[in-house]
């Protein structure tokens, strides 16, 4: 007997069908079944387990990476090596094509920091050091999403936030309660060291950069207007970094966000060249800007918070203001750190305020292709 056709081909069985016996037809209900008695030499026509498009469980910011096509657990560790690699050919591009410029602008800048290594990295009264270290961390932005996008997780989108997009009500909102915030916080700083200074006598009073006969007011304030334009991007860029990627990629593989909170803050903290004092506060900022990111499902007010306290940084020091017109190891005291404790409290409160308000959502629901279960034969009406 002839075997029934299967995906419209005879096979040729080779007279080894037994005579006599009756072999099932295709069960019309469930025509992508394979039939009983199949030889095993036509096993490759028995159809592949399905793809059903589910629905993901509500998933938090730092676990979005499980909403993405097709996730595999070692796409987020490809993402993090093709976005430092990507992020390296930036910076190397980037620092070569802006060399020329400091060579022909500022010779002695370049030769203190690269070749006597005496000058801060980042100085305010060498304008094309904000350049080049402000537009080199911002260039993290695009390394990242390009990496995304090499390795499929897309929306590219979903480093932003829970929308899949930046808020920019929430951004605003929040930026509002961070300049508030970081008055507090510095206000609150001078008052207790102030107070410190009653308590542990009179000393030195610390010389200010401004009173330097070689303070330059022009290079001052060139810088300020570059910190305006591209402060905004170094920020956003560190905190896609710290408070997105490493949110996210630490989240596919564990449910609970603390860990990768307290990772995140510890690894930002050791980025920056600062005393124990300066670490303690960009520690604390850190830890801020990964619970809130979590607590509002997107980097809107970490990028706030962050945007708004180095404008206010870069300010003192292109003012003259603090000893030093750069980024240097020393931070400031403990007052800094009152300072920032009490700030960073107020702008939490505010945040959680507004978020409650307005009615931001920090959960978000996913449509991915999933294996299903294929159909049984034989068991059709």
């Amino acid at each position: 007997m002839t075997q029934p056709p299967i995906d419209g081909h005879t096979p040729d069985t080779g007279g080894s069908q037994p005579p006599g016996e009756q072999v099932p037809p295709v069960d019309p209900a469930h025509p992508a079944a394979p039939v009983p008695g199949t030889p095993q030499q036509w096993a490759w026509v028995q159809p592949q387990q399905p793809l059903v498009l589910t629905e993901t469980e509500p998933l938090e910011y730092h676990r979005l990476y499980r909403g993405v096509p097709k996730y595999a657990w070692w796409k987020p560790l490809a993402v993090v090596g093709l976005a430092a690699s990507i992020y390296l050919a930036f910076n190397i591009g980037f620092s070569l094509a802006l060399m020329p410029l400091l060579v022909a602008f500022d010779p002695d800048y370049v030769n203190n920091a690269v070749v006597l290594q005496v000058a801060p990295l980042l100085d305010t009264q060498h304008p094309l050091s904000i350049v080049l270290n402000l537009g080199t961390v911002a260039l993290m932005i695009p390394a990242v999403i390009l990496a995304m996008l090499a390795v499929g997780i897309r929306p590219t989108g979903r480093i932003w936030s829970v929308a899949g997009k930046i808020r920019w009500g929430l951004l605003w909102r929040t930026t509002g309660a961070a300049v508030l915030a970081v008055i507090v916080m510095n206000g609150v700083g001078i008052f207790v060291g102030m107070v410190m200074s009653v308590f542990s006598g009179p000393g030195e009073s610390a010389a200010i950069a401004a009173d330097s006969p070689d303070f330059n007011t022009n290079a001052a304030i060139a810088s300020f207007v570059i910190v305006l334009l591209l402060v905004p991007f170094q920020a956003a860029a560190e905190e896609v970094v710290f408070r997105g990627l490493f949110l996210q990629v630490l989240g596919s593989w564990m449910r609970s966000p603390w860990l990768a909170i307290g990772i995140s803050s510890v690894v930002f903290a050791l980025m920056h060249i600062y005393d124990i004092w300066g670490l303690l506060a960009v520690g604390l900022m850190g830890l801020t800007a990964a619970w809130v990111t979590w607590k509002t499902g997107g980097l809107e007010a970490a990028v706030a918070i962050h945007v708004i306290n180095n404008i206010a940084a870069f300010g003192f020091m292109a003012a003259g203001l603090s000893p030093d017109t750069g980024q240097v190891e020393s931070s400031g005291g403990p007052e800094s750190v009152v300072g920032e404790v009490v700030g960073l409290a107020l702008f939490l409160w505010l945040t959680v305020r507004i978020f409650r308000k307005h009615g931001y959502g920090r959960e978000r629901v996913d449509s991915v292709w999933r294996p299903g279960a294929v159909a049984p034969a034989g068991n059709g009406a």
